[in-house]
């Protein structure tokens, strides 16, 4: 076989009932001789040592080998004559694979009658498997390959479009079956993603190694959590998450390092086409029709994505990946939240708990909020790619821009109790006052990028180059109508208490036609508008080095490099409000419409906010021009990093020990502001500031015999504080409080913010077993964090509307510590059914300590910081019908999101349980059904607050969602 077939990429991979996987891939390129030795033994054994050996990725099947003996093979051979010696006069063939490794083939005798050999595809399509499956075969291998070899502790998934479930397949959906990682959801989805129990602010997010720019949920924050939920797997042909650092690596990570690798043409020889067309139906409609607004779907969506790749030239040398994806979908919620007075002992209430409270709760609002939601995705990439032919460069420009829109709209009713201590809880509270709001919004985010990617290699040098530039834009307009009431002598009943999944049920109210029977008036300041835009702009050049650093290296090597990246944020925000006390009593809807988990139908705002004739009301000209002057910031950082990193391997052992240096400069351009008079002067007052850090790391591999692998690392890394927690003065957002709770929020930055610092120390143990197709591992990590950033948060209420106040500030002591547990194995037989499965469970402990004026208070969790995380999924691929069976599974319990001003104050969000299924069979060659039930076990998030979270303050219902694919191929 000449060098330039052996570059040949190969779209059609062997899947069997026994295919198996050994070694790890390597560029095909690097021909470099390896040592061999192998003595003459069974041929099953003999592939599997000569991929350890030489670092490739063999796939056969046990039924090739079954009785041959391989002979034996010794000296400096290049991969390729090494595998053409050991297979000898078996009769077996080789051929390479995408990025190195080789497929076993039987040489089977010419049909009779026919000079046609049995190649590759006969044999494949005898297996009775899903073409489209077999495809991704060598993607999966390649990921466990990638983990079984690595000098990193880590983990990786394949892209596969039948296994990823749920429409918008996103990244961040596939990330979460992770050991160790929880999904930060998003409604009924994943939008982030924690490692490790660490904040997703303190990930490293990258496509291709080039950092992704993200704004955050609205740019107002100003976060570093990459929105994963917007990031299509189909571009992405693997996602690798690194859980331990070395030198060669961002050294602003404490929870992991995630890098989504592009898909390659090459990873496919020829023509590949994917196209996959689905409806969604959603079980929740909510307020939709009983809320006097049209333009909303009740239950129904639709969408679209495919993906086309490949090579062209007169050698193939040239590849282009192409793909797209359109999806609308209606999202309907109802959420309820509860408001507390918490009791001190001589018999006062607050509606903050301080230091006397004395652990009585009583209800102080009751809220309902109905939102009809429509989201919409759209974008595509591209990718062009040069890989000459027995040359040694790949040379790749790949772009992409993928949009959401959210067209929504909540009408919230709120039932607000007086301050009243009854002798029975719950029974004839006085209801203070009603109020009736509605909030509707246009979200848009647009996240792009470009990046150019050089990689060049000969003997033992290897130049890496990367540059890039990210983008994330945000902009919302939001109209926002209120009302309120003051019925008389209206008392409310509740039943129940709240604990860590239920809150007060709504009962009989004195007057169960008050709020029809009342007068509603706007109120000044009630009503106003809000326009806001963002945008943060990343661009990124870096430079690795390499010499004698390979995966089949031997002896002294090093890895030296510089980054620069730069980050700007712009935030602007426009916001008008009025003055009105007006009767709107007329404008009110009142309907036969009950809520979930309500007892009473539901009241209206009537107008459309976006038709609203605004200019009838008077403007508050002072309050709208502090308010949008508050919110506007600007924030740079540059970032100038640099590292030398050296190697020593041993034939089972390599000892890496570097140094990062970290160079940051940042400034924040703050308003200038008059807290006293309420106003804001014309410019910006500039903070700036900077830092150097030192961050060393040394790491250890030693690969015992019967495939098990210990690892052992310790290292420095960083976590920068978040732009818009440098740089923000101050932001008001009213009328949806995802933390459960408010009506308002009112966040604050801290120019004074130092950056986190963290020691990472970590080891893990794998054993592999059924040759490379299951892994069993163990692994302990354990980070001590100085400096860490917490958000504290403090309540208070004012005319009838709460507040809670947001404030980043540093803590006295932080850290975390935890064990996972991790089992995979795919190609599993079980009574002649094939079976790919995998299960993992994470055990966390954390502390965090901060002071509050002269008090200290720590806890035994850190934010975003679960106790407990586990992951299932199980495939039962039936060859009979050419599909498969697919469910997953995800467990996470409790965490806090931000500790209080006082313990008791602190918020967070409950356990939460995701059971998806999916199935899908082919009906004609080339035409695949899919169906997939997501939420199947109908679990809701809850949102908690308490110094133990032990209250729940808000629960959510999205209900089920249920999708239909008709995939082409």
């Amino acid at each position: 076989m000449t060098a330039r077939s052996r570059c040949n990429f190969r779209s059609f991979l062997l899947l069997t009932a026994g295919t198996i996987g050994v070694g790890t891939s390597v560029p095909c390129g690097n021909a470099n001789a390896t040592p061999v030795h192998i003595a003459s033994q069974p041929m099953a054994q003999a592939l599997e040592m000569l991929g350890r050996q030489t670092g490739e990725n063999i796939v056969f099947t046990p039924q090739q080998v079954a009785n041959l003996k391989a002979p034996a093979v010794n000296g400096d051979l290049s991969p390729t004559e090494a595998v053409r010696r050991l297979l000898g006069e078996s009769g077996l063939t080789v051929e390479s694979v995408p990025n190195g490794g080789f497929i076993i083939h039987a040489a089977s005798p010419p049909a009779r009658g026919s000079g046609h050999k049995t190649g590759a595809s006969d044999h494949a399509r005898k297996d009775g498997v899903n073409d489209i499956e077999r495809m991704f075969v060598t993607g999966h291998r390649k990921s466990q390959s990638e983990k079984r070899t690595s000098n990193i502790i880590m983990d990786s998934v394949a892209y596969d479009p039948f296994e990823n479930l749920g429409g918008v397949s996103s990244v961040a959906q596939s990330v979460i079956q992770l050991p160790g990682v929880t999904a930060i959801t998003d409604g009924d989805e994943p939008r982030y993603v924690s490692v490790r129990g660490i904040s997703p602010d303190l990930n490293h997010t990258t496509m291709d190694g080039v950092t992704i720019a993200s704004i955050g949920e609205s740019g107002a924050g100003g976060t570093r959590r990459v929105n994963l939920q917007d990031i299509p797997s189909e571009m992405t042909s693997r996602t690798n998450v690194y859980k331990s650092f070395t030198a060669e690596q961002d050294g602003d990570a404490i929870g992991g390092v995630i890098d989504m690798i592009p898909m390659s043409a090459f990873d496919h020889k020829g023509l590949y086409k994917y196209l996959d067309a689905y409806g969604i139906w959603s079980s929740k409609r909510g307020g939709v029709g009983a809320n006097g607004l049209s333009g909303y779907s009740p239950h129904m969506g639709e969408g679209a994505k495919g993906t086309f790749s490949d090579t062209f030239g007169k050698n193939n040398e040239f590849g282009i990946v192409l793909s797209m994806r359109y999806q609308n979908r209606a999202r309907n919620t109802t959420k309820n939240w509860q408001s507390y007075y918490y009791d001190n002992p001589d018999g006062g209430s607050d509606s903050t708990p301080d230091s006397s409270w004395n652990g009585h709760v009583r209800p102080s609002q009751y809220s309902t909020g109905e939102y009809a939601n429509d989201v919409t995705n759209i974008g595509g990439s591209g990718k062009l790619e040069w890989k000459p032919t027995d040359k040694n460069i790949y040379m790749s420009l790949m772009g992409w821009s993928y949009a959401r829109w959210e067209h929504s709209v909540m009408d919230k009713e709120d039932y607000n109790l007086k301050d009243t201590v009854t002798s029975e809880d719950g029974m004839n509270i006085p209801v203070n006052s009603m109020y009736v709001r509605r909030r509707q919004n246009e979200w848009h985010r647009q996240n792009s990028g470009i990046i150019g990617h050089i990689d060049w290699h000969r003997d033992k040098h290897s130049v890496l180059l990367r540059a890039g530039y990210t983008m994330e834009d945000y902009s919302d307009y939001q109209p926002y109508i209120a009302a309120r009431a003051y019925p008389k002598g209206l008392t409310a009943n509740y039943t129940g208490y709240p604990n860590g999944e239920y809150m007060w049920q709504q009962g009989s109210m004195s007057n169960p036609g008050a709020a029809q029977t009342s007068t509603w008036n706007l109120y000044n300041d009630g009503s106003y508008q809000t326009w806001e835009k963002a945008s943060e702009r990343i661009p990124t050049v870096r430079l690795d080095y390499g010499w004698n650093t390979g995966k089949s290296a031997s002896g002294f090597g090093v890895m030296s490099g510089f980054q620069w990246r730069e980050l700007t944020l712009d935030h602007n925000e426009e916001q008008t409000y009025y003055d009105s006390k007006a009767d709107f009593s007329s404008q009110m809807l009142q309907t036969s419409h009950v809520p979930w988990l309500n007892t009473y139908s539901e009241t209206f705002i009537g107008p459309n906010g976006y038709t609203f004739p605004w200019s009838k009301l008077t403007v508050d000209q002072k309050k709208s021009a502090y308010n949008s002057g508050i919110a506007n910031y600007k924030y740079r950082e540059n970032i100038f990093d640099g590292y030398v990193s050296l190697h020593y391997a041993w034939k089972n052992t390599v000892l890496i020990a570097g140094v990062r240096a970290d160079a940051t400069n940042y400034a924040g351009w703050t308003p200038q502001i008059n807290s006293a008079a309420q106003t804001v002067s014309s410019g910006y007052t500039k903070q700036p500031g900077s830092y150097i850090n030192p961050l060393p790391s040394f790491d250890a591999v030693h690969h015992f015999p019967h495939d098990v692998t210990v690892h052992a690392s310790y290292s420095q890394s960083l976590g920068r504080p978040a732009p818009g927690q440098i740089a923000m003065a101050a932001s008001e957002s009213c009328g949806d409080d995802d933390a459960g709770g408010a009506d308002c929020t009112l966040t604050m930055g801290n120019a004074h913010l130092k950056p986190r610092h963290s020691h990472n120390f970590d080891i893990s143990v794998d054993k592999w077993f059924n040759r490379g197709n299951g892994m069993v591992s163990l692994a302990f990590f354990s980070k001590w964090i100085k400096d860490d950033i917490i958000t504290s948060r403090s309540l208070y209420s004012q005319n009838g509307t709460n507040y809670e106040v947001i404030t980043p500030m540093n803590a006295n002591s932080a850290g975390v510590k935890g064990i996972e547990f991790n089992i995979m194995n795919r190609n599993l037989h079980v009574f002649s059914q094939i079976l790919d499965l995998q299960a993992n469970v994470t055990w966390l402990q954390g502390h965090e300590s901060y002071s509050a004026g002269t008090t200290t208070y720590r806890y035994n969790a850190m934010i975003d910081q679960p106790g407990f995380i586990a992951n299932g999924m199980l495939t039962w691929h039936i060859p009979q019908i050419k599909g498969a069976l697919r469910t997953t599974v995800n467990y996470s319990g409790k965490y806090y999101t931000s500790f209080g001003a006082t313990p008791g104050a602190s918020d967070g969000f409950g356990k939460f349980l995701t059971f998806n299924l999916g199935f899908w069979h082919q009906v004609y060659p080339g035409i695949t059904l899919k169906y997939e039930v997501m939420n199947l076990a109908n679990y809701q998030p809850t949102y908690m607050t308490g110094d133990h979270l032990q209250y729940a303050d808000e629960r959510d219902n999205y209900g089920h969602a249920v999708y239909f694919h008709v995939v082409f191929n």
